[in-house]
Order: structure tokens, then sequence, then C-alpha cells
């Protein structure tokens, strides 16, 4: 089960690795780039992009790496090597391991300058009224009449300020 999420990371990195080396792909879809700044935004991405998928790749390789050539005892949790490493040998569970630690700490801190990047490129006024026509378009959805000519507002009773008279109330005879 493991190897089945390890080749499914290894696709989404070389995705993404691809994505930064071509410059093309769904990655660059980013609503509301600030005016003048494509550009910009496009080149800082790609490094972003190359660098976080280069992250990627390593990190799924180590594990790959690690699933493959060794295997786990069930009984006290050790290491054996599942096939002669040669001259590889000095690639141990343990190197693999800390490889794999530091190679998500690196893809964990690619995702977290993407986002960055990605916040100093959006116009945040153009992305808070796209967001409210969006809010508007999702009350109005499925209705054929205006959803908001059937709102109404509750009226509000209040408290007479301080010197004004109270506002005479209905008295109930029966």
């Amino acid at each position: 089960m493991t190897k089945i999420f390890d080749y499914l990371l290894l696709a989404m990195a070389v995705y993404v690795l691809y994505a930064g080396i071509s410059g093309k792909g769904r990655l660059y879809a980013v609503e509301n780039i600030k005016e003048g700044m494509e550009k910009a935004f496009k080149k800082a991405m790609r490094w972003v992009y190359i660098g976080l998928g280069a992250s990627m790749v390593l990190n799924s390789a180590t594990s790959l790496l690690i699933n493959t050539l060794y295997t786990l005892s069930a009984e006290d949790g050790s290491y054996t090597a599942a096939v002669e490493l040669g001259k590889w040998a000095f690639l141990t569970p343990e190197l693999l391991r800390v490889l794999g630690y530091v190679f998500l700490g690196l893809t964990i801190a690619g995702v977290v300058l993407m986002i960055v990047v990605m916040r100093r490129f959006v116009d945040k006024e153009a992305q808070k009224k796209a967001q409210q026509q969006s809010a508007q378009a999702a009350r109005q959805a499925g209705h054929i009449l205006p959803v908001s000519a059937f709102e109404f507002d509750d009226e509000e009773t209040s408290e007479p300020a301080a010197g004004e008279a109270a506002p005479p109330q209905e008295r109930e005879d029966a």
C-alpha cells in the first residue's frame, strides 16, 4: 500500500517539476494577478515550482528506495537488505530515512514559499470583489426570480433613549 502512495507522490512531483521547467500547466492559473505583474509572477513561480518539484522528487525517491532496497521486520522493527547493495551499501536505512525527512522539510518550505509568492502577486481588492460576486451568484443559483426581492429585514424594537417618550403600546381588551 505504501508503494502506491509513493508512486502517486512521485507522479505529482514529476508534474510540478514539469510545470516548473516548461512554464505551462494548471499551476499557473491564478486569478486576480496585479496588473502588469503577469510575467514577473510566471517567472517567480517557475523557480518556485522547479525547487518544489525537485525536493518532491527526491523525497519520493528516498521513500521508494528504502521500500525497494530493504524489508522491514515485523518482529523487531529492524531493516534487512532485500538485494545485494555492493558499492551502494552506504545507502543505509537510517541515511535514507534522514534524507527523507530533510526532503520532506524542503517540500513543506517550498509549499510555504509558493503561498507567500502567490499572495505577493494577487490583487487583494480584486479578490474581494470576485468573492462578493461569487457569493451573490451562489445565492441566486437555481432561482428564476431575484432572491433579494424576497429577503425582508426584521424590524428591530429598541428601547427609547433617555428623555424620549415611549411609543404607545396596543392593549388587548377581551
